[in-house]
């Protein structure tokens, strides 16, 4: 079976609800064609379906392969954000925020900025204030009105 009706299986069994079959699917894809040039997506929802499936160290290896092989990618940027958060990975959390919006403009980073500019009113990260500050004004994101 070809990679791309392979994938279409995994988010056919992920959309139903069969996170476990999914895994298998996205599995046997990087195992059959780790040098795909569409195999960073596959991590990228394979992160996802383990998310799902609360085995955040799991969803944290995919999300950190889809954003080592494609660093551009926003969402797996913050699929990667969103897992060390709930790994309670706060500092490489930040890093990882810091890494993207240094490089490309924020459009689903955007919410992220708003709710970490509302932090660091009430005191938190601030030992990232000035570079949480400075990455919300790039990317047009105002301080709350406190």
């Amino acid at each position: 079976m070809a990679i791309d009706k392979l994938f279409e299986l995994g988010i056919e069994l992920r959309d139903k609800g069969d996170l476990r079959d999914s895994v298998g699917v996205f599995s046997k894809i990087i195992d059959d064609y780790p040098n795909d040039e569409k195999i960073s997506g596959v991590y990228l929802v394979l992160g996802g379906v383990y998310s799902d499936l609360k085995e955040h160290e799991k969803a944290l290896v995919n999300f950190r392969m889809a954003t080592d092989m494609n660093p551009k990618s926003e969402l797996a940027s913050l699929g990667l954000y969103i897992t060390y958060v709930k790994l309670d990975r706060d500092e490489e959390a930040i890093r990882e925020l810091i890494r993207y919006l240094r490089q490309f403009p924020a459009n689903l980073y955007k919410d992220t900025l708003e709710e970490l500019l509302e932090g660091l009113d009430q005191g938190y990260m601030t030992d990232f204030k000035v570079e949480i500050n400075k990455l919300a004004k790039m990317n047009g994101v105002e301080p709350p009105d406190m």
